[in-house]
């Protein structure tokens, strides 16, 4: 028996496969990786590839239809037809199937949802309108998942469980009462929870001290970017807040601006038009999907960032736009990693912070971003090791600063997919 942890964003989806063990104490064993990329869009075609463990399958590397000609819906039985055709299981052998969902709203534990049982997905829907880009997609995963593995049981896991155990003094906005009726409360719920608990288990088994002992600060960099202040565990702040807009710049989120901003940038924000089968307002479509990295520099590919930053590798227009992006992004990347530092050594001993972590995307693959952030914190006793920093990393979880460092540096390979999986062993207890 197998379990499948799926990610739905809105232009990709990725998973993994697990075999299930037949003991209990025996850890999930891992079979293949999957990835579906350039949904939506306009100028490549929907791509699959499945990676299995050696012996375990075939490789598999195909294209689809056209990125935006593809209907969200198929793409999971798309997938699962090919991971069976390319491994040794059958579709009935998958018993259970774990979604990431990124917003839960007010929910402290995951959904269980089976062909027989599928409210809660209508419930899902009406929170879509606070993660607009996300929470549809998913939910369409979910039921098609449903349809092609009937006898299956999903369990939907959100990224906000993470952040419930951040105290009211953080996540509450002020505003006054609403004037209608809401699916939940405006207030800061936070994002990227799936990876910070993964982090979290990694960094505890990196330094042999248990999870409820790491404090450390974690910025998660991607298309999508976050930063988590951690104390004993667990989360008392983060930079996302009643959706994943609120805080860091993206790829392509503005992060956080003065609200009114929009009024004043474009002509009926509040209209509302479709995206990709789902209505939401133009001011939605702008600060998510039109501005970051890709307004400031022109691309959202930070490695075309980083090279940009040689006047010699590119134009001058290219060079100044790309300077000035790389500075802001820095900058508030700065804001959120000293404020949660402040946050951490105003109530611990420096010799109780574990350090500050990079993961994600860009954070993992981004030495001179890291290097700028730690050399920024040299007064806090950091002292960063460029060769190690600049290295090939070795493993889940890798030390970029020196021995005698006083805070450390952090690179960390996140694992939502196994997170959810690990999620999903413990709600099902198999």
């Amino acid at each position: 028996m197998y379990v499948l942890a799926i990610n739905c964003g809105s232009s990709s989806i990725k998973g993994k496969l697990f075999g299930i063990p037949k003991s209990k104490s025996d850890p999930l064993d891992f079979q293949c990786s999957l990835e579906v990329v350039s949904i939506g869009s306009k100028d490549e075609n929907v791509k699959i590839k499945i990676k299995w463990e050696e012996g375990k399958g075939e490789n598999l590397s195909e294209e689809g239809k056209r990125g935006d000609e593809v209907d969200y819906g198929s793409l999971v039985p798309f997938l699962l037809d090919h991971l069976t055709s390319s491994g040794n299981l059958k579709h009935d052998d998958i018993r259970y199937v774990t979604h990431r969902v990124v917003h839960g709203g007010t929910h402290k534990s995951g959904i269980q949802v089976s062909k027989k049982h599928e409210e809660a997905l209508d419930e899902m829907d009406k929170l879509s309108e606070f993660a607009p880009l996300h929470n549809h997609h998913s939910v369409l995963a979910v039921r098609s998942c449903l349809d092609a593995l009937p006898h299956h049981t999903s369990l939907m896991v959100f990224d906000t469980l993470f952040h419930q155990t951040i105290p009211p003094e953080v996540y509450t906005y002020a505003l006054p009462p609403p004037d209608k009726d809401l699916a939940m409360p405006l207030r800061k719920y936070g994002f990227h929870g799936l990876s910070y608990a993964s982090i979290v288990q990694s960094m505890a088994q990196q330094l042999g001290k248990k999870e409820e002992h790491v404090n450390i600060v974690v910025a998660h960099l991607g298309s999508g970017a976050s930063a988590c202040c951690i104390k004993d565990g667990k989360s008392i702040d983060t930079s996302m807040g009643l959706t994943p807009l609120e805080g860091l710049i993206g790829g392509t989120r503005s992060g956080t601006i003065d609200p009114t901003t929009i009024f004043h940038h474009s002509v009926n924000p509040a209209e509302m038009v479709n995206f990709k089968d789902y209505s939401v307002s133009r001011a939605e479509i702008l600060l998510n999907k039109n501005s970051g990295l890709a307004a400031l520099a022109g691309t959202t590919n930070f490695g075309t960032i980083i090279t940009r930053l040689n006047p010699n590798s590119c134009t001058k227009e290219e060079h100044e736009r790309t300077v000035l992006a790389y500075n802001v992004y820095l900058d508030r990347l700065m804001n959120y990693i000293s404020a949660y530092l402040f946050k951490l050594l105003s109530s611990l001993p420096t010799d109780k912070v574990d350090g500050v972590v990079f993961s994600g995307g860009i954070g993992e693959k981004g030495a001179r971003l890291r290097s700028d952030v730690l050399k920024k914190l040299a007064f806090l006793g950091v002292d960063v090791d460029e060769d190690k920093n600049n290295g090939k990393h070795q493993g889940k979880v890798t030390e970029i600063t020196k021995d005698g460092s006083e805070l450390k540096g952090w690179v960390v390979e996140t694992d939502e997919e196994g997170w959810s999986a690990k999620m999903a062993r413990d709600e099902f207890d198999f």
